[in-house]
């Protein structure tokens, strides 16, 4: 037998083996699964009969263009599964580049209708405010089956090409795969995690195949603070040249901190300013130390300047020219902050992390769009590792603070290896426009730092004069958060105008969680930070009191405290979780009311209402007595333990919330004592 013959003869077998992988799509959803799934499927409100994803790469020039084809089949069992799932969902990444799309609903009777995909492409630029075009599947009722199909297509970068897969969904599936296809001349390169078995492969002279395939797969109801990378199997893939190397730490220093930070020095007369604005706000300081000065300035940036989003005529402008012009953008901010650490003199590193709820970081294998925040840290005057993360539109991060989503995180610290001073061209991007790029990089693994319960906290007192007379009742207020609440409410704070707007602080923070308040702001008597950890903010204010009290008569005042106590509460909407709870922090949250009558009173029909709940999730107390017969005080607190909850202990924070609610619900009657 000759060599071409063989080969021939291989690539015929292997072309067998692929034919043979697909085909079992057709019986996958008929066997492998056993009864006891099959019945939980026929007792949801709906299943998949399969969900099929198939993605190929072929090489376009410098890009890859990325196919991906969609199908599934959708049983529908009950009404509240047609309620829920007689809707076409779509992704804007999707709908924009949509190519086909084909919608039915397979009847019980034996009967088709079709959905009009017509109107699915007419209304592409219809987006909720989170991205989804939703659209609604027509003639659904219990006992059909919807069958969706769809194909798309993109332009990737060849640092594009990687994607975190699972194979979960929010309802049981007996059959769900996920292939990956690309041309000789490419590869495939793949990890799982968690436990998720291996692909299989098929490749020879006219294709690499990869096929994920899970059966008997639980349907799993996500919840806001849900992991899905921490606690479920799944894989990372990439398409690359044939025998290209891994990617190294000094292609993720090189393509993604120099990219973004380095600083530009092209408009060379915009380019002096900073020299003049650094001598301005250095003053008599300029002698100080470096870390000294390095709190001025960027302090002076952080109350100062806005940031603002990028335009395209300024990316190539220097640090001057937005010190000039009073703002910066998400770029050049970063490169801002590296120019100052250079002008200075304090050695940083990059700092490369994850949002937590994004899952961990895998730092021996570097994957493409691995990290979603990159950053500076340095060691200051005392050794310590400080960490300097650049202000957005909506967060002025202080020195040392970070986004909550990073607390208790694991990160990557990289700096280049020198065996000399930086040159120059290191340091900026000049007419050549060249990036700086290390040849080598040395890397630190370490774990973001947190804040635990005891300095995660807001408390807010409140201290109410009632006026029997007007009917009315005012208050003043002191409101303090510390730790990550101080990071998270705070800057949600900076969002509102600094008038109108921010008079109505309550009241926006209570829509913000969906409620009402009975709190309403006139004035913002005094606002202070303190720059330093734990980060204590600190606000001030008057108002009114509305809806929560009222007169009955002249000597009888009903009080109610549904909108009056406000609770930062971990949302529990449903009876039982399949996931743990991923939070950013732990917490408490306390709440002091004293309501002073110009008259004595008695509580009528309750002896000092009490309630207090302590497990291993958190706690929650309330007590309210009078003081001197006319001061009903009021105190609430809330707490929670840990940042990770697990499922097994949904119920025990199901029990604080429903104690909350028990006292959110009381009423009470305070009668005019007879003189």
């Amino acid at each position: 037998m000759t060599r071409s013959c063989l080969n021939l003869r291989i690539s015929n077998l292997l072309l067998l083996a692929f034919t043979l992988l697909v085909c079992n799509r057709v019986i996958a959803a008929e066997t492998g699964v056993d009864s006891a799934f099959r019945k939980r499927c026929q007792n949801s409100d709906a299943y998949l009969l399969y969900s099929y994803s198939d993605v190929t790469f072929s090489k376009s020039f410098s890009r890859y263009k990325k196919y991906t084809s969609y199908q599934n089949k959708l049983v529908v069992n009950t009404k509240a599964g047609v309620e829920k799932f007689a809707l076409l969902e779509l992704s804007k990444s999707v709908a924009d580049h949509l190519q086909t799309i084909h919608v039915s609903t397979l009847k019980c009777d034996g009967s088709v209708v079709e959905m009009d995909s017509s109107l699915v492409f007419s209304h592409r630029d219809k987006f909720e405010q989170d991205g989804i075009l939703t659209y609604p599947i027509p003639g659904v009722e219990p006992g059909d089956t919807i069958q969706i199909s769809y194909e798309y297509s993109e332009f990737k970068g060849e640092n594009e090409t990687g994607e975190f897969v699972n194979l979960y969904h929010e309802v049981p599936s007996l059959n769900t795969e996920f292939s990956i296809r690309t041309a000789p001349g490419q590869t495939i390169r793949y990890k799982v995690y968690n436990g998720l078995g291996d692909p299989r492969i098929v490749a020879n002279d006219t294709m690499i195949y990869c096929l994920f395939k899970k059966e008997a797969v639980e349907g799993l109801e996500e919840n806001q603070y849900a992991c899905l990378p921490c606690e479920l199997p799944y894989f990372y893939y990439s398409v690359v040249k044939k025998d290209s190397e891994y990617r190294a730490w000094k292609d993720v220093y090189n393509q993604e901190f120099n990219y973004l930070t380095q600083p530009i020095l092209l408009d060379r007369e915009n380019s002096t300013y900073y020299k003049r604005w650094k001598k301005d706000v250095l003053g008599v300081a300029a002698d100080s130390s470096k870390y000294y000065q390095l709190n001025l300035l960027l302090d002076n940036v952080r109350k100062n300047f806005d940031i603002l989003p990028v335009q395209e005529g300024e990316l190539f402008k220097s640090s001057g020219y937005f010190l000039k012009e009073k703002h910066f953008d998400l770029i050049s901010i970063r490169r801002f902050y590296r120019q100052v650490l250079e002008d200075l003199g304090i050695d940083y590193w990059a700092v490369f992390a994850r949002s937590k709820r994004a899952g961990p970081i895998d730092p021996y294998y570097i994957r493409i769009g691995e990290y979603d925040h990159i950053f500076f840290a340095f060691e200051n005057e005392k050794g310590d590792l400080t960490l300097l993360y650049p202000s957005d539109m909506t967060y002025k991060y202080q020195i040392d603070e970070i986004p909550t989503a990073l607390y208790h995180t694991d990160a990557v610290a990289a700096k280049p290896f020198l065996t000399e001073e930086k040159k120059r061209k290191d340091k900026f991007i000049d007419y050549d426009l060249q990036l700086a790029e290390a040849d080598s990089v040395t890397i630190s693994l370490f774990t973001l730092p947190g804040m635990n319960a005891n300095v995660n906290f807001a408390k807010q007192i409140l201290i109410c004069q009632v006026d029997s007379a007007s009917k009315e009742v005012s208050f003043k207020s002191s409101y303090q958060l510390s730790g990550g609440l101080s990071t998270d409410v705070r800057n949600f704070f900076s969002t509102l105008s600094q008038n109108e707007a921010m008079s109505n602080f309550y009241g926006a923070v209570a829509e913000y969680e969906d409620g009402e308040s009975a709190i309403k702001v006139d004035t913002i008597t005094d606002v202070k930070l303190d720059s330093i950890k734990p980060f204590s903010f600190h606000l001030k204010a008057e108002g009114r009191i509305e809806n929560a009290l009222t007169f009955v008569n002249d000597s009888l005042v009903s009080l109610s405290l549904d909108q009056l106590i406000e609770h930062t509460e971990i949302e529990t909407p449903n009876d039982s979780t399949e996931l743990d709870y991923y939070l950013d922090y732990s917490y408490s949250d306390s709440f002091v009311i004293i309501l002073t009558f110009p008259y004595e009173v008695e509580l009528l029909g309750a002896n000092d209402p009490k309630s207090e709940l302590k497990n291993e999730t958190g706690e929650y107390s309330f007590n309210m007595n009078l003081v001197g017969n006319k001061q009903l005080v009021i105190n609430s607190s809330y707490k929670i333990f840990a940042d990770l909850i697990p499922k097994t202990d949904y119920d025990q924070l199901v029990l604080l919330n429903d104690q909350v609610k028990e006292v959110k619900n009381i009423r009470l009657l305070l009668k005019r004592r007879k003189s």
